[in-house]
This record gives C-alpha cells, structure tokens and sequence, in this order.
C-alpha cells in the first residue's frame, strides 16, 4: 500500500466501524437506513480480507429519530462520509422534519451542522443526533411557551405580533384573455395586493400582500383554465415590532399591468424594489 493511501483507509475503516455501530444501537425497523451501495458494500466487507478495493466508497445513510418528535412530526438525519471523515473533514448532515416552519428547520440543520464541523477528528454521529434531540425539546418548549404568552395577553397587545409578507411570482405559458387579465387586476385590488403582471408570451405575475390573501389568490387564479401556469418563487419577509404589512410592500398598492413586451420594464422594476432574484426565478436562472 502506497503511503499516501494509508488515511483514506484509515478513514474508511474507522467509518465502517461507526455505521456497524450505529446499525447496533439503531436497531428497530425503518431506523437506520442504508442506501443499496453502502448495503452491497458492507456485505463484500465481511468477504473481504483487504478493504482496498472500497477505497472510494461514499457512506450515505439515513437515521430515523423515531422517539423525538417536533410537534408530533418524527424527524430524520441524513449523513453522507466524505473520504476524509472523520480524521480531516466533518459528515455532512441534512435534518428534515416534514410540515414544520422553515425557521425550526434551519434551527435545526445549522445546529446539528455546526457539531459536525467542531467534531473534526473524531466519530460525531451519536453527538450530532443528541444535538438534534435536544434542539427538538428546546423548540416545543419555546414555543408552548409562546403559545402560552399569547393566550394571557391583552387583546390589545396580541396585536404586536410581528407582521409578515408574502411574496409570489406566478409563471403562465401566456396571459392574453382580456376576462383574465381583468379579473388579476381585480382580484389583486379586493385581496390588498401589490405588484405587476406582463401579459403575453409568457405571462409573469409578482404580488406581494398579507399570507391568507396571497394564498386566496393564487387559488382564485389556478382556478381559472392556463395551458400551463406554476408559481415559481416565494418568500416570506417578517417585520419588526410596530411595522405595519404596508411599511413592509416594495411594490405600490395594487396589481398593474406592463405592456406584452414589457418583460425587461418589469426586471427594472423587481430590481428597484431589491426583488431581482424572484425575477430571475422566471427565467429559472439562481444568482
């Protein structure tokens, strides 16, 4: 053996050994799972004297967390062993929890990544799942406590909590029927909405407005016949106490209408409101 080989099968080996581990202490059905390779790999491990031959192995595998749970949702961690964990780089680590608020799934990933990277050097996943559990706790504690708050104030002061905006870019393969374009006008001004809409080939819808209006509609819009349509961006902004929905709108009030080939009229416009990136969402390109 080459002496430039010596870490990665150090390495490789000091991962197999933590997944035989793992695969003791996660035992029950469906929690710990392997993907096919590392499956096919670990049974040639044990027919194996030399692991040379498994040198370039990527272990990838799945823990189920089946006792915690984050709002009675179960949570997964998925991690994947670059060649040089654990002895100079850190597992890679993903959480999902399906249906929560993509807040606690940050909290969560940037919590359990951030063990992953100070473990360098040493087997770190038993240490990133502990984190995660412990985050879970901490998660539906803060929150039962928030809920608790909430129902004890005043009426009056319920109503400082934060605000929050929702944003939509909406793609259609053309919006040219004068009903529909009314109708996105009309629409736009009884929900409270702001942004602009390009008719023609294609047709690019943005708004902006309070989540239950924005939500109604893109429903009231679906509803109508498209050849093709599908909101192709979104994101949330939330404000900062005393703010109000229209202290937080880039766009003015209302839906207004761009020329059919107002396609570059309507960037300049996104990009005057810092909105570019939902723009270029369109024309699915990522900046």
């Amino acid at each position: 053996m080459e002496e430039d080989e010596a870490p990665c099968l150090s390495n490789l080996k000091r991962q197999l050994e933590e997944v035989e581990a793992l695969r003791s202490i996660y035992s029950q059905e469906g929690e710990f799972q392997l993907t096919s390779a590392e499956k096919i790999a670990l049974q040639m491990l044990q027919e194996l004297d030399d692991i040379s031959a498994l040198e370039l192995l990527t272990i990838s595998f799945t823990i189920s967390l089946k006792e915690t749970q984050l709002f009675g949702r179960p949570i997964s961690v998925a991690f994947s062993f670059p060649q040089g964990y654990p002895e100079a780089c850190a597992a890679k680590v993903t959480v999902d929890c399906g249906g929560i608020t993509r807040h606690w799934h940050e909290c969560l990933n940037i919590g359990a990544r951030s063990v992953a990277e100070s473990m360098v050097g040493e087997e770190a996943v038993l240490q990133v799942l502990q984190k995660v559990q412990d985050l879970a706790l901490e998660l539906q504690e803060a929150e039962k406590c928030k809920s608790s708050k909430l129902s004890t104030m005043e009426p009056e002061l319920q109503n400082n909590v934060l605000p929050s905006l929702k944003r939509k870019l909406m793609w259609f393969h053309h919006i040219k029927s004068i009903e529909k374009r009314k109708a996105i006008k009309d629409w736009g001004g009884e929900l409270k909405l702001s942004g602009y809409c390009k008719p023609g080939f294609p047709g690019v819808l943005i708004f902006e407005g309070e989540d239950d209006n924005v939500s109604e509609y893109v429903k009231r819009i679906q509803k109508l016949h498209w050849q093709a349509v599908s909101v192709r961006a979104e994101e949330e902004e939330v404000g900062s106490s005393g703010r109000s929905i229209d202290d937080m709108r880039r766009f003015q009030l209302g839906i207004e209408e761009v020329g059919e080939n107002g396609m570059s009229q309507l960037a300049g416009f996104c990009r005057d409101a810092r909105l570019e990136h939902l723009f270029l969402s369109a024309l699915k390109i990522a900046r």
